[in-house]
């Protein structure tokens, strides 16, 4: 019986002495805020409990761009952030990526008309990596020819814009909703759309074996 004893008596020192240790490692932990970058005003995007600063580096978060701009007409659509660098005891972040939510794409999608759903890899002229997925809806159905030449018009548009402009340029450009208007006003000339948008545009790996060509593919309808 005391051999028992002694054997409880241990085990209940050892888990006292590791609930010890964890709430003392969780008092040590602190909030520290996480910054948008200047796209958005620098304003605090959230907190994260960490041991120490250097701890925020690589959390992602995200945010809909009708809380990040108060526009309403925008909640449809998702930033995707990234901590990339800590000064002081704060993290700041940068894009890495910009969504338009599925339910919205779906309720794009009308029958009586052609769905062009492109997506490639370009580096931008600062040398950053970007994967683009474009959704272009004609107001008709559209077949043969007119089609082909709406979708190679649609990448070389993107194309020669992506490699002219840094990215933060570019995220400038989709919040605001130039870049896709510039697009759509050169299509209209073509034939009427419906839709116009930039579905995703985020930071894509270097380290993927295809190169930052006009990969170019038309996506499942």
């Amino acid at each position: 019986m005391r051999t028992r004893s002694l054997a409880f008596d241990w085990l209940n020192f050892l888990f006292v002495k590791m609930a010890q240790e964890q709430v003392l490692k969780l008092k040590k932990k602190q909030w520290y805020d996480i910054i948008a970058p200047k796209q958005f005003g620098n304003i605090v995007l959230g907190e994260t409990l960490v041991s120490e600063p250097q701890e925020m580096l690589g959390k992602t978060l995200t945010h809909s761009l009708m809380n990040l701009t108060n526009d309403t007409k925008r909640q449809n659509v998702n930033i995707h952030f990234k901590v990339v660098e800590v000064e002081g005891d704060k993290g700041i972040t940068r894009v890495i990526g910009y969504r338009i939510i599925p339910s919205t794409v779906k309720r794009f999608v009308r029958r009586n008309s052609e769905k062009m759903d492109l997506s490639f890899t370009c580096e931008t002229s600062d040398n950053i990596l970007v994967r683009v997925k474009m959704l272009v809806i004609t107001k008709a159905d559209v077949k043969g020819s007119i089609a082909a030449k709406m979708r190679n018009s649609i990448v070389a548009i993107l194309l020669k814009t992506i490699k002219k402009a840094a990215y933060d340029e570019l995220l400038n450009e989709l919040i605001s909703h130039k870049l896709q208007d510039g697009i759509r006003q050169a299509l209209n000339k073509m034939y009427p759309l419906k839709v116009c948008e930039v579905r995703y545009f985020g930071i894509e790996s270097k380290e993927k074996p295809k190169e930052a060509q006009a990969e170019i593919k038309e996506e499942q309808k």
